[in-house]
């Protein structure tokens, strides 16, 4: 029996709004802006430009996710420890959990979130993503971190955490784009997104971390964008970076003024530096290749949305696989299709949905959906907002 929520095929392809929605394409790859060697070296940064995915916390972050199995540095579980142990906090069992990860070993995503819940759940008052992030020492990124100590210059340092910065993550990377407003440092979301409390550890950490490097106790950024609610009172995290914060944006987003690039590190050493990029060179090629059957399941599953068959059957085409080795796949990883299904419409919805030229009935059809009640239910079903209060709201946090 056909899908009654499937728009047909041509209908899709003949919508007028079609064109100009896949204009923004979730995987059109573009370069960003050249940083002239004379202000960051020999930075060049080259990325998929998404404006997509709103976080709604670990609820969103288990089967519909592919960013869950992968992995972050062991080297946080010392960050973990050495904070339970400030706040007077015994935890035995979660404290066992943590020791197990030795240095430059590796955690599951999930296990990470499921720790920052668990400590969040014990301080239910304290912004503990934000605390994390401001108790972020060299030794808890591992040779990243002694590799940017060694910088000569802020710009040389972030080249560095965009070159390596896999050794701190799996996943999307940050990626720089010199703006006319000021740097922008901001996170894709191909595979999912992680969770506020992550998101805040690695934003807050990205700025202690700056603040440390330039020897500036009070750098302040231009902005900073969260894709998902705040933990405590809005204020503690404004508070703390001195600007503009606001949440739940399309994507998590770090702006810097454009005379950071230039500031001299105190603790720069070239013979150093060299010894240390040699050993995050070694470090990174002996890492399992992470994400790419993921990645592409994530394409064939838009490309499906996107011609309006989106089902294990068509996808499993795409990929050039059969059904059943494609259902086993996901059931090796701990995905389910439907999921992850829901999660890409979801985000592609978000996406769309921050474009103003686009009608309701558009966005419907290029969801695959044949009426505009059929995808508003599925909104609020899968967000708790119908989709014109998520653009209201979306609007009201992007002016304010």
């Amino acid at each position: 029996m056909a899908n009654k929520n499937r728009a047909p095929k041509a209908s899709i392809k003949n919508s007028a709004c079609r064109t100009s929605a896949m204009g923004a394409s979730l995987f059109a790859t573009t370069n960003a802006n050249r940083i002239g060697e004379n202000v960051a070296g020999d930075l060049t940064w080259r990325g998929i430009f998404l404006t997509i995915c709103a976080n709604d916390g670990p609820r969103r972050c288990g089967m519909n996710n592919l960013l869950a199995e992968m992995n972050v540095s062991g080297d946080l579980a010392s960050l973990l420890l050495a904070y339970m142990d400030r706040q007077g906090l015994e935890l035995p069992a979660l404290r066992a959990s943590l020791r197990q990860f030795r240095p430059a070993s590796r955690m599951r995503f999930r296990h990470w979130w499921h720790y920052l819940e668990t400590l969040q759940r014990q301080l239910p008052e304290q912004p503990v993503g934000m605390e994390l992030g401001q108790a972020i020492a060299p030794s808890h990124l591992g040779v990243l971190g002694y590799l940017s100590l060694s910088c000569a210059t802020v710009a040389e340092a972030l080249q560095r955490f965009q070159r390596y910065q896999r050794l701190l993550h799996d996943g999307d990377t940050g990626c720089l784009e010199l703006a006319p407003e000021g740097i922008r440092l901001y996170w894709e979301n191909r595979f999912g997104p992680s969770t506020q409390l992550s998101d805040e550890v690695l934003v807050m950490g990205m700025v202690t971390h700056l603040r440390r490097l330039t020897g500036i106790p009070n750098l302040q950024p231009l902005s900073l964008n969260f894709t998902g609610a705040p933990a405590v009172a809005a204020a503690a995290y404004r508070q703390f970076v001195q600007c503009p914060v606001y949440f739940n944006q399309p994507q998590l987003e770090l702006r810097l003024p454009a005379d950071c690039l230039n500031l001299p590190l105190g603790h720069g050493d070239p013979a150093l530096r060299q010894l240390l990029e040699q050993q995050a060179q070694t470090l990174l090629a002996v890492l399992p290749k992470a994400g790419d059957f993921e990645l592409r399941l994530r394409q064939a599953i838009v490309k499906a949305i996107e011609d309006g068959q989106p089902n294990l059957d068509q996808v499993a085409r795409t990929l050039a696989l059969s059904r059943r080795t494609l259902h086993r796949r996901l059931q090796d990883r701990g995905l389910e299709f439907r999921a992850l299904l829901q999660s890409a419409r979801l985000q592609l919805a978000r996406q769309y949905l921050q474009q103003r030229r686009l009608t309701l009935t558009e966005i419907a059809l290029l969801l695959g959906y044949s009426e505009q009640s059929a995808f508003s239910r599925a909104f609020r079903h899968w967000s708790g907002e119908s989709p014109r209060q998520y653009q209201r709201r979306s609007r009201e946090q992007g002016s304010g």
